[in-house]
């Protein structure tokens, strides 16, 4: 995924919706659900992309994930909301990373060896995509798609505009990537 991207929350005002995806174990782990689980689960995920700090905190080994109670309480959804900067941008992502029993601290067991073995930056799918796999299990749920940013310019790039150029920085930093290199060109052009 393109961006800059950290495990905590930004300052700053919330984005209108975040973009929810799952780890490729917590969509295996919703192949195991069915009937009202399942679509209780896919609800709360849902509800993540008008919340994506939703639930209540973890401590201990998962400091920085959260958990939402899916359901009748036997359920849990375990996520980390993250933020991710994309030019001027910023996107709040609702990471889910399991879906299980709550029953015998299983979720948090099995939560705890997923981080241990996925990393920081573990394979992804979108909630969107998600939904569409399942089908007719989903019972017609729909997420919005994940927001496509314009790429934004390389920090080279922003430098040489401001300092070389003369451009305002914020005036560059709102810039694509193809804006930027057409004002570069333009430059470069001038000088001639």
């Amino acid at each position: 995924m393109p961006g800059r991207k950290r495990s905590f929350p930004a300052p700053g005002p919330s984005p209108s919706r975040a973009e929810v995806w799952l780890t490729d174990p917590a969509r295996a782990d919703l192949d195991r659900l069915d009937g009202a689980p399942l679509v209780w689960a896919l609800k709360k995920m849902l509800l993540l992309e008008a919340d994506p700090f939703a639930g209540e905190p973890l401590l201990g080994t998962l400091i920085g994930y959260r958990k939402l109670v899916v359901g009748n309480r036997d359920w849990r959804i375990i996520w980390r909301a993250s933020t991710d900067l994309r030019g001027t941008l910023t996107i709040e992502i609702a990471e889910v990373w399991a879906v299980g029993a709550r029953s015998d601290s299983e979720v948090y067991s099995e939560m705890t060896q997923r981080v241990a073995f996925l990393g920081d930056s573990p394979v992804r799918r979108s909630l969107s995509a998600v939904l569409d796999e399942l089908g007719k299990r989903a019972k017609g749920l729909a997420a919005q798609p994940p927001q496509q940013a314009p790429s934004r310019p390389e920090d080279w790039l922003v430098d040489r505009l401001v300092h070389t150029a003369g451009l305002n920085r914020d005036d560059v930093l709102a810039m694509t990537s193809e804006q930027a290199v057409d004002a570069w060109t333009a430059h470069i052009a001038r000088q001639r």
